[in-house]
């Protein structure tokens, strides 16, 4: 199997298990029928327990190279989730089935960023593919959770993943040992410190965060309109790593930054404008991703934990800090937009000087 091949058949194969991840745990989130205040806590659990341990297992991963996340994730995903299906949400049972399938969900994330990143040969499409098909889950877990569709055909769904699951294993044991490894990342400028670049990191992600959590949509009413939303935002992460590896990361970085801010100013009220805000700033992901794994080659998990960490930490802020004056939303977008862009262009190599 030639290298290209192995990246392709892992990239399609995990946006399939990521989606299908996602559809698992959103069937359950939004099955769970209770008051505001528990539906609260539900999701700040959950997200918490889904994406900042990713760092620690990211990171387990990179020392101790048998481990394997994916092959835990499967069970723990199906025993969660069907706990809370045969147990409701009253006592204890109901969170443990909700650290089950929220640990599960996080170790699905760090096999599937570990096996992208290193079959990729520094190529951002890979993992950016991977990551944008949970984009198209987590609508889809919402649209079924709607109906009055069984929970055992979404668990025959989870069940169905660990073949996947095992099949990636195959694909990164294949992986010839010279290829396994993130030389290949190499697209921040040189003598760039390394704690610097991975807080810069952590900024762009976390008001990629805020604004996908934060920023009024107004448009947003109906189910379908909701369906476009997490469509564009899957589109722009499988189209920034296609970019970035088309003409290059800087030239992607700026698009994407500069691009999306009239679009995100100009779009509360008109939903195609804003659909286009948003997949502009969703193309960031591949960005954040080939900076963030260029200085820490040798731990691509724990890279990729850092990117989750800010994710969770730029939703929580959006849940206590909102506004709903449109001067305000303008002022937060244009400064942290301006903030990203000047980052992203003291870090990142011009695209000619990217080995």
């Amino acid at each position: 199997m030639t290298v290209k091949s192995r990246t392709t058949k892992a990239a399609l194969l995990y946006f399939v298990i990521h989606m299908m991840n996602e559809v698992v745990c959103y069937f359950m989130l939004y099955r769970i029928f209770k008051d505001p205040v528990f539906i609260t806590i539900v999701a700040l659990v959950y997200n918490c327990v889904a994406f900042v341990p990713q760092f620690f297992w990211g990171a387990l991963r990179d020392l101790f190279e048998k481990f394997r996340p994916g092959i835990f994730s499967v069970p723990l995903l199906l025993s969660g989730f069907i706990l809370f299906f045969t147990t409701g949400t009253e006592g204890i049972l109901f969170w443990i089935s909700l650290i089950l399938l929220s640990t599960g969900n996080a170790m699905i994330h760090v096999a599937g960023a570990e096996l992208t990143v290193r079959t990729s040969g520094g190529k951002l499409t890979p993992v950016a593919v991977f990551v944008s098909g949970g984009s198209f889950g987590v609508i889809l877990g919402q649209v079924l959770a709607s109906t009055d569709m069984s929970f055992w055909w979404i668990a025959l769904i989870c069940a169905c993943m660990m073949p996947l699951v095992i099949a990636g294993e195959k694909l990164y044991k294949d992986n010839p040992v010279d290829a396994d490894g993130c030389m290949g990342f190499d697209y921040v400028i040189s003598g760039r410190n390394a704690i610097i670049v991975a807080l810069a990191v952590f900024f762009i992600v976390a008001v990629r965060s805020y604004i996908g959590y934060g920023i009024p949509m107004a448009w947003k009413k109906t189910l379908v309109e909701s369906v476009l939303l997490y469509v564009f935002m899957g589109i722009g992460k499988a189209l920034g790593g296609i970019l970035s590896d088309r003409i290059g990361i800087r030239k992607t970085a700026f698009i994407c930054i500069i691009g999306a801010l009239p679009f995100l100013v100009l779009g509360d009220k008109i939903m195609i404008v804003s659909l286009i805000g948003i997949t502009f700033f969703s193309m960031t992901t591949a960005v954040t991703l080939g900076m963030v794994i260029s200085v820490m080659k040798v731990a691509p998990g724990a890279a990729f934990g850092i990117t989750t960490i800010a994710l969770f930490a730029g939703a929580v802020i959006s849940w206590f800090v909102r506004s709903s004056s449109l001067t305000v939303n303008i002022l937060i977008l244009v400064i942290t937009s301006a903030v990203c862009f000047l980052l992203s262009l003291y870090i990142l190599k011009p695209d000619k000087e990217v080995t």
